[in-house]
């Protein structure tokens, strides 16, 4: 958490592979097992808010992800999303 408050009041964006877990349309969020973030969070699995719905249309549970993250910590919110092949 003391990476997060170092960078609170900052708008910043990160590009980041992750996995679909669950999608709550309802909520406008993805559940998604990510890596490390950069300077902001270890590798974890949460729900992100999406900006758009058309970011939850384009993908399904399961789904491996790259997409970018992108706001003034704590509130960061996926800005786009698209599917990548599976190692």
């Amino acid at each position: 958490m003391a990476r997060a408050a170092a960078l609170a009041g900052v708008e910043r964006e990160w590009i980041v592979e992750g996995v679909v877990r669950a999608i709550y349309p309802e909520l406008n969020v993805l559940v998604i097992t990510h890596g490390d973030i950069r300077d902001y969070m270890p590798a974890m699995t949460m729900g992100f808010r999406a900006t758009s719905p058309k970011i939850q249309e384009a993908v399904s549970v399961g789904d491996a992800v790259r997409f970018t993250l992108r706001g003034v910590p704590p509130n960061v919110a996926v800005t786009a999303i698209q599917k990548i092949a599976t190692r």
